[in-house]
């Protein structure tokens, strides 16, 4: 699963305008309360990370990454036993 979320500190609106714009297709959630910021140590945005689904850090890129990197990591994700 593909899950979005909004830091707390980001701008909420320009972040509902920026998942309209680009037609982001998967959900987007706000971490109004910044707890998964904390939790996996974000610093700024863009920030990927991938997680085990026991909620273990996987991976993480910071800043922006190319659609083939992306995959990259998620197929390295799901190789993963």
């Amino acid at each position: 699963m593909v899950l979005g979320v909004n830091v707390a500190w980001d701008n909420e609106p320009d972040a509902r305008k920026f998942v309209e714009e680009y037609r982001i297709p998967y959900r987007v959630g706000r971490d109004t309360a910044g707890d998964i910021g904390r939790r996996y140590k974000v610093e700024g945005t863009p920030t990927s990370l991938l997680i085990n689904k026991d909620g273990s850090l996987f991976g993480r890129a910071d800043g922006a990454m190319t659609e083939a990197e992306f995959t990259n990591h998620i197929d390295a994700l799901l190789k993963k036993k």
